[in-house]
């Protein structure tokens, strides 16, 4: 395997070092829209609104409370879907907005972050083919924004070129593999040095990230990230949408008393929701399903610790420094159909933030507000104590 001054790109090229920070999910993301006869239109100017918005006070307090960086999400379709005029107003948007996070004491990612307000551009869409028209107006967005944030210092700021690729089985993960070299190629095209973070598929998962093959960006200033809510059934336990969305009160590490008691009530909020006898068995046969592959994984503070050691062994043999690897996201739901999850839940959080710290690896919490029940702060601006707690935050 080549050294890191081929992978990374030499010593002397400067790139953020970043420690612990958390993720902005609403200042670009999530753009106001209507329908405009079947298409989507976005309303103008974007972002504008007081939700968009964070205050001095609140970036002050971030800094007290001792993030050293801001991972700013950012939907792309808006960029995709604007005449050139309206892409130029959003690049300054975004130079502005990231300029500010700057001057308050902050290094900074910016990540690209597909969302499904735009079917054109959702998720899915985006890479369903590196041939596709979505996938290719990406491409040309690399290099568009590369060159827009080339003069931001390099030091300080990097440019996550997507978020959690929606590629999932083995056949798809290969697929990513070119389409991120042609990202990275586009980007490129934009800035010969700009610090660029890159991802496996399959949502950013451990297994995905070290599937890449690394050869074709020998050389470039490159970091690499991946997302951490291991076990999943557990973290995103009663999220609306998932496959646990009945599930409320799981232990972690899981326990057979506290498994049985979880199903048994989820099965009675699944017969409350009043489905069809078919759907509702079908629920049923997927919750219970889910409850005893966690029981069977048996996922524990050692199992966490030797996913973060794998990394680690990888990054070591790649010659990649551990500096240029960091932990994109984590994070546990609060209180899954009012159920607080309480101690578990705090030491889920802290194992995680230790795993990483233990594997020199920089850490980003999902997220300082918004939906999901994960956010730091709440809409009327109250802490979350179990976060602070877990992570010994300042403040």
């Amino acid at each position: 395997m080549a050294t890191l001054a081929a992978r990374g790109g030499p010593p002397e090229t400067a790139f953020p070092t970043f420690a612990g920070g958390i993720s902005l999910h609403h200042l670009l993301n999530w753009p106001d829209t209507k329908d405009g006869q079947g298409k989507t239109e976005y309303l103008w100017p974007p972002f504008a609104t007081a939700g968009y918005q964070i205050s001095d006070a609140e970036l002050a307090r971030l800094k007290a409370m001792g993030f050293d960086f801001l991972r700013v999400t950012a939907d792309p379709s808006i960029f995709l879907a604007s005449s050139k005029a309206r892409q130029e107003h959003l690049h300054q948007v975004v130079r502005t907005r990231v300029q500010r996070l700057l001057g308050a004491g902050f290094k900074v990612i910016y990540d690209l972050h597909p969302v499904s307000v735009n079917p054109d551009y959702a998720p899915l869409k985006l890479v369903e083919s590196q041939d596709s028209p979505a996938f290719r107006a990406y491409a040309d967005l690399m290099e568009e924004m590369a060159r827009s944030l080339d003069d931001l210092p390099h030091d300080q700021f990097a440019f996550e070129l997507m978020n959690e690729p929606w590629l999932d089985s083995q056949a798809e993960i290969a697929r990513w593999q070119p389409m991120l070299e042609i990202l990275h190629h586009r980007a490129r095209q934009g800035s010969a040095t700009l610090p660029l973070v890159l991802t496996g598929a399959q949502w950013g998962s451990i297994k995905a990230l070290m599937q890449l093959d690394l050869r074709p960006f020998q050389g470039s200033n490159v970091l690499y990230t991946f997302h951490y809510y291991d076990p999943h059934t557990y973290t995103h336990q009663g999220v609306g949408g998932d496959e646990g969305a009945y599930l409320a009160g799981l232990q972690w590490p899981a326990s057979p008393g506290n498994i049985a008691d979880v199903r048994e009530a989820a099965f009675a909020r699944i017969d409350a929701a009043k489905q069809s006898p078919a759907l509702a068995a079908q629920t049923k046969a997927v919750t219970r399903k889910l409850l005893a592959d966690y029981e069977l994984a048996a996922h524990d503070r050692q199992r966490m610790t030797a996913d973060f050691e794998a990394v680690a062994h990888w990054a070591k043999k790649a010659g990649i420094p551990a500096q240029r690897i960091f932990l994109g996201e984590f994070g546990c739901v609060n209180a899954p159909h009012q159920q607080p999850l309480g101690k578990d839940r705090v030491q889920w959080l802290r194992a995680v933030r230790d795993s990483a710290q233990e594997s020199g690896f920089a850490w980003a919490l999902w997220a300082y507000k918004g939906y999901g029940g994960m956010a730091l702060f709440d809409d009327k601006g109250r802490i979350d104590s179990g976060i602070a707690e877990a992570l010994e935050l300042k403040g």
